[in-house]
C-alpha cells in the first residue's frame, strides 16, 4: 500500500487528496434513492473475528450479496469467502490483501470495515471517496483527528457512514434511555459504567518477536503505526491492548457504555476528565492498564468507568454494564436488560437531632425490569434501508466519533497524569498542548490521513 494510489483509477490515498476529486467520485452516488426492494452488493474489508460476527447478521439479510472480501491474512479472506459462498450459495467473492481492488467496483454500494482499530479511519475516507457508503466498527478511529476527517469526507461526498455501536438499536436501551430523560428517576447526578474480570497474573503472557507468517501481509497490517517486529501478542484479536492500534479496554468496550450514557445524557461529550491507574496484576507486554478509574465531569452529572483485569467481583451482579443514579431512584443496564430500583429518602441521626423529627418525601416510582438483546441484526437492518432512502443510520459518525472520544480522552489523562478541561465543540484541550499533542498521531510515511 506504501506509495501506491488508492484505486486502480489512480486517485491518490495518501496525503494531498483533492477536495474536487473527493466530488467527482462521490457525485454518481450523492443522493441516489435506490428502491428499498434493490439488493445491496456489499464488501467486507477485514475478514476476521469480528468480520465474520457481523456477516452472522449480514448474510441472513435476504436482500444483500457479499461480493469482495479484503483481508491482509490470506486465511482469514479465503476462509470467509468460502463461507459466504456456502451460505449464499452463489458465486465465490472476489479476494483480495488489498482492500482498494473493491473500491474500483462500479457495482458496489457499499463496505463493512471490521478492521483493528487503526485501520478504521484510511479505508472508510477512501471508501466514501470511491462513492461508497460505510459501515465500520468501533471505536470510529484510533485517534480523534482520525475521527474528525472520517466525519468530514463523509459531509463532503454525501456518503452515509454507520458505526457498529449495536446497542443503540436495541430496543430495552432505548427505553432505558428514554426512563432517564423522563425524569422518573429525579435528577440523575451519577452515573457509573464498568468492566470487570480476573485475568492475573499471566494475562496473555509474554512471547518472543518471530518471522512473519507466508500468509499475511504483516506491513498492510501495520499501515499507519509504528514498524514493529512481527509478534503474536500485537497481532490478531490481543492487537486492542497495545496503544499503537488501539485504546484497551477503555477503547474496546468503554465506548459501548459511554455511548449509552451521552445518549441519556444528551450530552456531547465531558467537560473534564482525570484517569488513574497502568499495569497492576497481569505480567504481559501489554502497554494499555489493566486497572484504570476516569471520572468524567458533566454539566449535570458525573459519570465514572472503572477497568479492572485482576477482580472479577461484580458490581450489582454484573461484570459491566451501566448504573444511572437519581434522586428518586436507580436503573441498572446491560444487554442482558434494565432493572429500575425505587429508592427511599431517609432522615439521618443528627439531621434529626439537630432539627427534630420530620416526615420524609415519599417516593412514587414503581419497581420494572426487562429483557434485552445487543441490537446487532436491527442496526444492521437500519444500515442496508438508510442506503435506499439516505436517511442517517441511528450510528451516526458523528454521534459515534463523540462517544468514541470519551474514551480517547480517558487514555489520554492517564497518559498525562492531571485532570484535563475538554472544549467539547472545539474537540481540544483547554490550555494544555502536551494533551492536544495526543489527540492525533503522525503516521508511517505512505500512510498519511488524506486532505479532505
Amino acid at each position: 500500500m506504501k506509495n501506491e494510489h488508492v484505486t486502480r483509477r489512480g486517485f491518490v490515498g495518501t496525503a494531498g487528496v483533492a477536495v474536487g476529486a473527493a466530488s467527482a467520485f462521490a457525485a454518481p452516488a450523492v443522493g441516489r434513492a435506490a428502491a428499498p426492494s434493490e439488493r445491496k452488493r456489499l464488501g467486507i474489508i477485514g475478514a476476521g473475528s469480528r468480520g465474520n460476527q457481523l456477516l452472522d447478521t449480514f448474510l441472513k439479510e435476504k436482500d444483500v450479496d457479499l461480493v469482495a472480501v479484503a483481508d491482509v491474512d490470506d486465511r482469514h479472506a479465503n476462509e470467509t469467502a468460502d463461507r459466504i459462498k456456502k451460505e449464499k450459495e452463489g458465486e465465490r467473492p472476489d479476494v483480495s490483501r488489498d482492500y482498494r481492488a473493491m473500491l474500483d467496483r462500479k457495482d458496489l454500494d457499499a463496505v463493512i470495515i471490521a478492521t483493528p482499530d487503526h485501520w478504521h479511519a484510511l479505508p472508510t475516507i477512501h471508501a466514501v471517496l470511491a462513492g461508497k457508503d460505510v459501515y465500520v466498527e468501533k471505536p470510529v478511529a484510533h485517534n480523534v483527528a482520525e475521527g474528525r476527517a472520517m466525519i468530514e469526507a463523509g459531509k463532503k461526498t454525501g456518503k452515509i457512514i454507520a458505526v457498529g455501536t449495536q446497542q443503540r438499536s436495541s430496543n430495552h436501551f432505548r427505553k432505558a434511555v428514554e426512563i432517564v430523560q423522563s425524569g422518573k428517576l429525579g435528577k440523575v447526578f451519577w452515573v457509573q459504567t464498568w468492566n470487570y474480570e480476573n485475568i492475573s497474573p499471566v494475562g496473555m503472557g509474554r512471547v518472543a518477536d518471530v518471522e512473519t507468517p507466508p500468509y499475511v501481509d504483516y506491513d498492510k497490517w501495520l499501515g499507519p503505526a509504528p514498524a514493529r517486529p512481527f509478534n503474536l501478542n500485537r497481532f490478531h484479536l490481543l492487537f486492542r491492548w497495545y496503544f499503537d492500534y488501539a485504546g484497551g479496554m477503555m477503547s474496546d468496550w468503554g465506548v459501548h457504555l459511554n455511548d449509552i450514557v451521552l445518549w441519556a445524557l444528551d450530552a456531547k461529550g465531558p467537560n473534564s476528565v482525570y484517569a488513574t491507574g497502568g499495569v497492576e496484576t497481569t505480567d504481559d507486554d501489554r502497554d494499555t492498564p489493566d486497572t484504570l478509574q476516569v471520572v468524567y465531569e458533566f454539566p449535570t452529572a458525573t459519570l465514572t468507568y472503572s477497568m479492572r483485569k485482576g477482580n472479577g467481583l461484580k458490581f450489582n451482579g454484573h461484570d459491566y454494564g451501566i448504573l444511572f443514579c437519581g434522586t428518586d431512584g436507580s436503573l441498572l443496564l446491560d444487554r442482558s436488560g434494565y432493572e429500575v430500583f425505587p429508592d427511599q429518602v431517609s432522615l439521618p441521626y443528627g439531621i434529626k437531632l439537630v432539627h427534630g423529627d420530620r416526615e420524609t418525601r415519599k417516593i412514587t416510582l414503581e419497581s420494572s425490569k426487562e429483557k434485552g438483546d445487543d441490537g446487532q441484526p436491527p442496526h444492521v437492518r437500519n444500515f442496508l434501508d438508510c442506503l435506499a432512502s439516505r436517511a442517517k443510520p441511528t450510528a451516526d459518525i458523528e454521534i459515534a466519533h463523540r462517544s468514541t472520544n470519551t474514551c480517547h480522552l480517558g487514555n489520554i489523562a492517564y497518559k498525562v497524569g492531571r485532570k484535563l478541561n475538554w472544549d467539547v465543540e472545539a474537540e481540544r484541550f483547554k490550555n494544555d498542548p502536551e494533551a492536544d499533542a495526543l489527540l492525533g498521531r503522525e503516521a508511517r510515511k505512505g500512510y498519511e490521513l488524506p486532505q479532505i
